[in-house]
């Protein structure tokens, strides 16, 4: 699956550090498909969504101080790979918590290919790193960087990701309640970014929250 073709199912896993005193983690994020008039258009995932092909989606995230989020895609032939963020070292950047995150970035935005399925987002967010996610990540971007990879290595490094993602599920799913609210911005201010979080939800959570959105097409 390549940037620009792309149908999905959203999987919204958000997961602080469960160990002594839990973590306080939070972020804003809209998901909006482009309406008719250009203009983006937040998706309801109370109910089933169906897309077509040709329709143009993208994801704006910006997260709290001390919230550290993960994006992977999974598509529907089994691909994994990341989408946000771009490297690791940008946790420790100063303005990290203060970006408006739009992925993908710039003008860009996702569309739908002709393939018919149903394809998975991973997006984690915890008060502390991820370590064993990250070192995983980052061997499955090695394996699929090399030509001379084999079709098992391959599928390895991505189970190895899917795996490591439930696990992180499964260690905190007694750790489910979070707060969501719509996002209150002052007008005055445009751009594509400002046009985004005025779509947008906040997230607050101690612990563990975790969400599956399903787009089919």
């Amino acid at each position: 699956m390549k940037r620009g073709a792309l149908p999905f199912i959203l999987l919204l896993a958000v997961a602080a550090n469960a160990l002594g005193q839990q973590g306080h983690i939070g972020f804003t994020w809209a998901f909006v498909k482009q309406a008719a008039d250009g203009s983006p258009s937040p998706l309801n995932f109370s109910e089933k969504v169906a897309v077509a092909q040709g329709e143009l989606f993208k994801i704006f995230l910006q997260p709290s101080s001390g919230t550290f989020v993960y994006l992977f895609l999974q598509d529907a032939g089994g691909d994994v790979q990341m989408l946000f963020p771009d490297k690791f070292e940008d946790f420790a950047a100063a303005s990290y918590s203060a970006t408006r995150f739009l992925i993908p970035s710039g003008n860009d935005w996702f569309t739908l290919d002709s393939s018919s399925g149903t394809e998975r987002f991973h997006l984690l967010a915890s008060a502390t790193r991820l370590v064993a996610l990250e070192t995983r990540a980052l061997a499955l971007q090695k394996v699929a960087a090399n030509a001379k990879s084999s079709d098992a290595a391959r599928s390895s490094a991505r189970q190895a990701v899917l795996d490591e993602i439930a696990r992180v599920r499964k260690d905190n799913s007694q750790l489910v309640v979070a707060a969501e609210k719509p996002v209150t911005i002052a007008g005055g201010t445009r751009g594509l970014a400002q046009d985004l979080e005025k779509k947008a939800v906040k997230i607050d959570a101690a612990g563990f929250y975790t969400k599956t959105f399903r787009l089919e097409h």
